[in-house]
């Protein structure tokens, strides 16, 4: 599994290039947090990375989507499949690169949210630059694991995809459309109760969870249930969509 995860970390770097996303993360909030926002809206840009986080957001979408695409469009699944390694092996490697690869792009844009605030302190002073530092690395703790779900539906759309193109094009997407699909089903849930339960509420309002008593208490008043019970049927609907995803992944030919 070593080897071949060696072998995955090879092709993030010569296929997917994520470096460059990664550069991408690191330069923006420097620049903008320096040029575009003023003093007392430095607070609220570092959440958002200065803007980076839709860089931070499209990277992920191509990240996943051209994963597994790549490996057929290429040939490179062949020699993969001839040696011993089964394809659940390379599934699973897949999905330990694609989180590893989003969670550098993640660092980088928070690197530098990081330095671009301590230029500003240099050249503007400290007004409005206050972090809670517990609050934002809990809130990108959040995203990473809220994000698994965002990978599971890419993933099992763009594994029926056919070409590069069309996996990336898919992938970004659905980066818009579950959140349309999120507003959607909360929506619903005004005409029939039980529908809070599908996995795109749930999703989303766990990603507002802050370990605080009133979002426990809160969380509990929607759903009826112990927050515990939320988070399990969160980790049940991931472990559903990445099963599918593998069933597709078995299947195809190459």
């Amino acid at each position: 599994m070593i080897t071949l995860l060696k072998q995955e970390w090879m092709k993030a770097v010569k296929q997917n290039r994520f470096y460059i996303w990664a550069l991408l993360a690191f330069i923006m909030p420097i620049a903008v947090l320096n040029t575009l926002i003023p003093a007392e809206q430095q607070f609220y840009a570092y959440y958002y990375f200065g803007g980076a986080s839709i860089i931070v957001a499209i990277a992920g979408s191509v990240i996943a989507a051209l994963t597994f695409t790549q490996e057929f469009g290429y040939g490179t699944i062949r020699p993969l499949l001839s040696r011993q390694y089964s394809r659940f092996e390379i599934f699973i490697s897949k999905i330990v690169m694609i989180i590893v690869e989003y969670v550098l792009v993640l660092a980088s844009a928070i690197l530098g949210t990081l330095a671009g605030r301590a230029i500003f302190q240099m050249t503007h002073g400290t007004t409005g630059t206050d972090i809670d530092w517990q609050t934002f690395f809990f809130a990108q703790f959040m995203d990473v694991v809220m994000t698994l779900f965002f990978f599971a539906i890419v993933l099992l759309v763009s594994n029926l995809a056919k070409s590069s193109a069309a996996a990336v094009s898919i992938g970004i997407v659905l980066s818009v459309a579950t959140s349309v699909i999120t507003a959607i089903t909360t929506y619903l849930v005004r005409f029939w109760e039980p529908f809070k339960w599908n996995p795109f509420t749930v999703q989303a309002l766990l990603s507002q969870f802050n370990g605080s008593k009133m979002m426990n208490f809160q969380l509990k008043m929607y759903f009826g249930a112990d927050v515990w019970v939320i988070w399990l049927v969160y980790i049940a609907y991931l472990l559903v969509i990445y099963a599918l995803t593998f069933m597709i992944f078995q299947r195809r030919s190459v």
